[in-house]
This record gives C-alpha cells, structure tokens and sequence, in this order.
C-alpha cells in the first residue's frame, strides 16, 4: 500500500477561465478517469471527513482512501491497485486491515460516480492538473495544484492564477461531496 499526505489547493474557475489557462500549455493530453466512491451503509468514512473511491483509467483500477488525521498538515492518501471496480475488490487483506486501522468495520457500499477528464502537467515541485468533472447533470471545471515537496507553492499557484485575473480563495467542496450534492438534487 502506497502512503503519502496530499497537500494540495484547488479552485473552481468557468470554462473561459478554464480554456485560457489550459492554452499557456502546448499539447496538453485529456484522459478520461471514472471515480466511484464508497463508504460503509453508515457513513463511517464522510463521518470521520475521509472519502474512498476506486478509479479507473486506461483499463486499470486505483484503489484510494483519504482520512484528515490532526497531526498531518494534509491528507493521508492511501493507494494501491485493484484488480476491478467492485466491492469485491474492496475485501482484499490489504484494504481490510487498512479500513480496520480507522476503525472502518461496517458494510461497504457504492456512494456515486464522477467522470473526470483530466490532463496533467509535471514541474519540479509539483503537479498541476486540469478537471473537468461531470456527474449528474453537473459539469465543473477544476485547477489543483498538488506539491510534492514544500516551495513556494502559494505564490506559484497565485502567479497560475493571475492569467485570468483570479486570486486563490477556497471555493470548492471535494469532487465527492460535489458529486454527493448532484445526487441529492
């Protein structure tokens, strides 16, 4: 199992916006990824402010679980592959001993879906990634921009940012909870 904290921020932005940041990079490449989220038949998971999904992209599965722990400036992201989407992949030893570790007990159930195309471009210090997300009858369009090692990342992101004349200010709930939402309406 694969272990790492995420830190990352991101930022709603419209399809204006979206495009001509998506044109200061040449040749960028959109691959479709499908994220089915589960939690248990209780809500164990959303409870403890944690999200689990599987994704599948280019015929192969990712098995992710992110909990908020206190003394992490981040999410603990936990990953590994799976063979399929399904329940039944989540009943392997190595994710059952990992849900056990959160005290994640209860049945598990499929949540919702979100279709996102997604195109990435790799820096030294970071990953900055372009979402377009549809669930429901939703459509999003998303700018993260994950760290890997600690800079100046802030100000990197504000300097990404200022093309559209936009500042960095939260403005987003997770693509689960974006999703959950669309569900619910």
């Amino acid at each position: 199992m694969n272990k790492h904290v995420e830190k990352e921020y991101k930022m709603l932005v419209n399809k204006e916006q979206f495009d001509k940041l998506c044109s200061l990079y040449e040749n960028l490449n959109f691959i479709t990824q499908t994220n089915t989220y589960y939690d248990t038949v209780n809500g164990d998971i959303q409870k403890k402010k944690g999200a689990m999904r599987i994704r599948e992209r280019n015929g192969r599965f990712l098995f992710t679980l992110k909990m908020r722990q206190e003394n992490l400036d981040g999410l603990c992201e936990c990953e590994c592959e799976v063979s399929e989407n399904s329940i039944h992949a989540l009943q392997s030893e190595e994710i059952v001993q990992l849900l056990h570790e959160y005290q994640i007990e209860a049945a598990i159930i499929p949540l919702t879906t979100l279709v996102t195309k997604r195109a990435v471009v790799e820096t030294e210090n970071a990953e900055l990634c372009f979402d377009i997300s549809t669930y429901g009858n939703h459509t999003d369009y998303e700018i993260e921009y994950e760290y890997k090692q600690p800079h100046d990342e802030l100000s990197v992101f504000q300097k990404l940012l200022s093309h559209v004349q936009l500042v960095y200010e939260k403005n987003c709930t997770s693509k689960i909870q974006r999703a959950l939402q669309a569900v619910e309406e």
